[in-house]
């Protein structure tokens, strides 16, 4: 299996080999450097620098920056998706009190300090390209939030859902 596969393959949660430790460090440090500063803002050089790694272990684990920027937003997709579930099975058959729940929790996110916008948003509005791997994963993101707001939408009687 391909360094990108094992790695899309263990934050997919499917059953591959554990990712190297480097990788880890690499995928941490960027996901905060990515987040805080941009992703365009940020070399290679700085990652391996702060994750304490070679410019080949990076490259064994993530084959390009784009494959390292689209590996971040898929695990900050999966925390998303866990953050929305969360509220979303506070309230079982209650849509109203669901959306309520997530919208509060993104209101309370957006007041700490640290907060810096929507990964997936800042990502969309770096790479404007649809065809790029972080736009991908960006794109996806916002559709499968589109399509469950909707859906509860409907479920609340919403024609126009």
């Amino acid at each position: 299996m391909p360094p990108d596969k094992k790695i899309e393959a263990s934050i997919s949660g499917d059953h591959a080999p554990a990712r190297p430790k480097a990788a880890d460090k690499i995928l941490d440090v960027a996901r905060d450097l990515f987040y805080r500063e941009g992703i365009r803002a940020i070399g290679v050089d700085e990652i391996v620098k702060r994750a304490g790694v070679t410019k080949p272990s990076l490259y064994r684990s993530f084959p390009s920056k784009d494959e390292l920027a689209a590996s971040y937003l898929r695990k900050y997709d999966l925390e998303f998706w866990e953050r929305f579930d969360e509220a979303v099975d506070a309230h079982p058959g209650d849509p109203r009190a669901q959306i309520v729940a997530f919208l509060t929790r993104v209101g309370k996110r957006t007041q700490k300090p640290d907060y810096r916008g929507c990964g997936m948003t800042n990502a969309a509005v770096e790479y404007p390209d649809h065809s790029h791997p972080a736009r991908i994963v960006s794109e996806t993101n916002k559709q499968e939030l589109r399509r469950r707001l909707r859906a509860m939408a409907a479920a609340m009687g919403a024609a126009d859902a």
